[in-house]
């Protein structure tokens, strides 16, 4: 696995995607939306995020709540584990703006693994906090919540804020440091775009599968380049 660091990490994963998502494209405006409010509002929480590329779309979310078992981030992360598609994954790092762009770190996953992984470790949810629509907020355990969303957004419109407890905020936090430090052994590598005429498809597709297998290390630390393009 490498790692790719300081990079625009919109125009990086911009490029991933055209090449490894053929259908929903759009979805990457979402992504986008994410990774510009980390940095210009930048916390623990949203600043460290998983993102992945599929054939129909894309997904990203903030990491602490992939290592949460209920949460629709865990369940859909999990989810694509268990399809034939071809998925490239990428741990992000927020680390702030730079004229204009989204700046930061990727680390490649072998996203089947770390979903097999989150299995094992992701943490049940003890309480969620709320913020609703009309600036109601509220506090509850997750069997509250689960059993009366439905009810609570028809009297106080749509959920503006939510975030996850699980009953031992060290336990999550030990789990999530062990990922991250995990990750930094990644081999250094350098990302480079190159713009010109798009390839096709079906050349996309084999270029990105290409790049997502596991290379040999050189005899010597010179770091290799990712192009894509």
């Amino acid at each position: 696995m490498r790692k790719y660091e300081d990079v625009d990490i919109i125009a990086s994963l911009g490029a991933v995607m055209e090449l490894n998502t053929e259908h929903y494209k759009s979805d990457f405006r979402y992504d986008m939306e994410m990774f510009m409010e980390a940095a210009r509002h930048p916390t623990e929480e949203n600043t460290h995020l998983l993102w992945l590329s599929r054939r129909c779309g894309t997904e990203c979310f903030r990491e602490r709540d992939v290592y949460l078992k209920e949460s629709q981030a865990s369940h859909t992360w999990a989810f694509h584990a268990t399809t034939g598609d071809s998925i490239l994954a990428y741990a992000v790092e927020i680390t702030g703006l730079r004229d204009g762009k989204v700046m930061g770190n990727l680390y490649e996953l072998d996203y089947r693994q770390h979903a097999a992984k989150l299995g094992q470790q992701a943490l049940p949810i003890q309480e969620v906090s709320l913020k609703f629509e009309d600036g109601t907020e509220t506090r509850c355990s997750y069997e509250q919540y689960d059993h009366g969303i439905y009810g609570m957004v028809a009297e106080h419109g749509k959920v503006v804020s939510r975030h996850y407890e699980p009953e031992s905020e060290d336990a999550l936090r030990g789990l999530l440091s062990a990922a991250r430090q995990g990750r930094q052994k990644n081999r250094a590598a350098t990302f480079k775009i190159k713009i010109g005429r798009k390839p096709s498809i079906r050349k996309q597709l084999a270029e990105a599968k290409s790049a997502a297998a596991p290379k040999k290390a050189p005899a010597k630390t010179k770091n290799q380049e990712l192009e894509v393009g």
